[in-house]
Parts: C-alpha cells; structure tokens; sequence
C-alpha cells in the first residue's frame, strides 16, 4: 500500500509539473490560433496515444448512468474547463492565471460541504478562507493595470475553469472505481474533443499555421499535458482521494510561474506575488488538515 501511494504521490507530482508549463504553452499558441483552435488540436493530439492505451486496457461495458456521467466529465474537464482556460489566458497571464487555479482544492472542499454534506475542520476552513482571498487579491489586482477590464475579465474566466475542474473531479469518483483510467480518460478526451470540434472546425485551420513552434507546442499540450497528465491524475485521484488529488494543484502555479518568467518574460506584481503566496498558504493548511481524512475511494489518470 505505501509504495502505491508513494506512485500516486509522483504522478501527481508529474501532473502538476506538465499542467504548470502548460500556460506558457497555450499562451504562445494563442498567438497564433484561437482558443478553441488550440484546445480541439490539444484533444486531438491526446486521443491517438490515448487511444492505444485504451485498447490495451482492461475494459468494460459502462451502463447507461455511468455513460452519461463519463460525458458530463468530458465534456466539464475536456471542453468547459479549455474554454474558460483559453479565452482568460488572452487577457490574462501565464502566471496568474496559474496562481487563480491553485485555488480549486478550496473549491473543491467547498462544493464538498455544499453538495455532498461533507464535514471539514476548522482548519480547513481558514484554509479554504484564505485560498478565496488570495483569489480576490490576484483578480482585483488587475484595478491598478492596464487595460484593467480586459485583465479583470481574464482571471474571472480561469476562476471559473478552476469551478469545472471541482466537477470534474467529483464525477470521476465513483467511476474510477469501475473503470481503468485510460479507458475513462480516452473517453472523456472524445467528448471533449467532439463538442470543441462544433465550434473549432467551422473557423476552418490554415496549413500555413502550423509552423514548427505551434506544432512542438501542440505536441506537448496533447501528449503530456492531456494525455500523460489527466491519467496520472486519475490514478492519484483513485489512490489518495480527490481531498490530497485536488491539493497538489497547489504546485501548479509555481511551476506556472517559473514557466511564464523564463520562456515569456513575464513578471508579476507584488500584489499579484502577495495573493498567490496567500493562496498556497491557504491551500497548504487544506492539504494539512486534509492528511487524515477518510474522503478517499473505497478502493485504494491537462
């Protein structure tokens, strides 16, 4: 058992590395292609590997509810949460908005208390009040630069892609049980990548776009950032429970961070730097006050 979680621990570990670069990624691409553009290839490029993987997995004929509920996942981790991701990451940066995300453990301990009755420590509770207002910081900072509106509208629409994360997290629960994670990571990338495809394909993709840049970072995002790290976080998730799975995306923003300072030149404000460090201390009395608790599987996969 220790050396099961002790692999969770590393693949969460990984995932938290790749989805940390992937800001920097997705900003450069979004020079050049939309947002929508840019997510549908993403899953595109995920679904080949995945898909192999898949059939070399064990398998399973899913009911009718737990189809539904595959897609519901698809279509919140694979196509809402890129939505909200790429368009906030034009108006945003590559670093902030990985600060603003370090926020769903937070979130997710939240919607636990609301919607599943799930009962917390007071520690957790400072936590999860401090993680909020860490965000408020790092998304009112944008009052003092400019163009403010723009900057504002940019960090709420990645608060709200870190709001479909917590969903997809809750729905892969109950069905990690039942299924392999690359079967229900392939699945969920289709979803994903049907729905993104209305809306990418009728804009049309010019061959002459894709230039050498644009294709190592769309290999990237789709191999290791979709592929590689959405199963590592379903096996973390499986293993350790989505309360320790959702806390280590407090090592997103820090990996998002070193991301967007050496390969953008990004550089962020002290009251952006204030928020972000308010976040992860907030985040870290939640992993804390976590380390406990029994909100884990019933049985011990960007």
């Amino acid at each position: 058992m220790k050396q099961q979680q002790a692999a969770a621990v590393l693949a969460l570990l990984f995932s938290a590395f790749f989805w940390g670069l992937s800001f920097s990624s997705t900003k450069v691409l979004l020079g050049t292609l939309l947002p929508v553009q840019v997510a549908f290839l993403r899953l595109a490029v995920a679904a080949l590997p995945l898909g192999l993987a898949a059939l070399l997995s064990p398998r399973r004929k899913p009911s009718g509810r737990d189809l539904l509920r595959m897609a519901a996942g698809g279509a919140t981790g694979m196509f809402l949460y890129f939505i909200f991701e790429n368009n906030g990451l034009r108006f945003t940066t590559a670093g902030t908005a990985s600060l603003i995300v370090a926020a769903t453990p937070a979130l997710n301990a939240l919607a636990g208390t609301i919607f599943l009755k799930e009962r917390h420590p007071l520690l957790r509770w400072c936590g999860i009040l401090l993680s909020i207002t860490g965000v408020y910081i790092i998304v009112t900072a944008a009052a003092h630069n400019q163009p403010a509106l723009e900057n504002l509208r940019g960090n709420l629409l990645v608060f709200l892609a870190a709001g479909t994360w917590v969903l997809y997290t809750r729905l892969n629960v109950p069905l990690l049980l039942k299924y392999h994670s690359f079967y229900l990571t392939f699945f969920q990338t289709l979803t994903g990548m049907a729905l993104m495809g209305a809306l990418a394909l009728p804009q049309g993709l010019d061959s002459a776009l894709f230039t050498p840049v644009v294709i190592l970072n769309l290999a990237y995002l789709g191999v290791f950032c979709s592929a590689a790290a959405y199963f590592l976080y379903l096996y973390g998730l499986k293993t350790l429970g989505s309360t320790t799975a959702t806390a280590f995306i407090n090592l997103v923003p820090v990996f998002g961070v070193l991301g967007g300072a050496f390969t953008l030149q990004e550089v962020l404000g002290t009251t952006q730097l204030l928020g972000g460090a308010v976040v992860i201390l907030g985040i870290s009395l939640v992993t804390a006050a976590g380390r406990n608790s029994k909100n884990r599987l019933a049985a011990p996969q960007n």
